[in-house]
């Protein structure tokens, strides 16, 4: 899992957390609150899923620009020594 998408879900999850205990300290009833919470919840899962996804799909856009990008950028090591012929006699004199 990426990192970005890590932190939305921690982000979700939290957010999740706080209407739970929300609702749980609310001068409602308990019924009143787990018929809100029945109510909503489907609705809530749906955008989750429905954002979540649209999120995903943009960082992996991203992410793949940024790798194309920085293969472009850097040298490719390989090439940039296919020129170089050393013998052992040069590779003993490293030190």
């Amino acid at each position: 899992m990426s990192k970005t998408l890590g932190t939305i879900v921690t982000a979700l999850a939290s957010f999740s957390a706080g209407v739970v205990v929300g609702m749980l300290i609310t001068p409602l009833s308990g019924r009143e609150n787990r018929r809100w919470i029945s109510d909503h919840s489907n609705e809530a899962k749906h955008w989750v899923e429905d954002h979540g996804h649209k999120i995903y799909e943009e960082s992996e856009k991203k992410l793949e620009k940024i790798s194309n990008n920085l293969k472009h950028s850097i040298p490719d090591l390989y090439e940039a020594t296919e020129d170089m012929h050393l013998d052992e006699a040069d590779m003993r004199d490293v030190s």
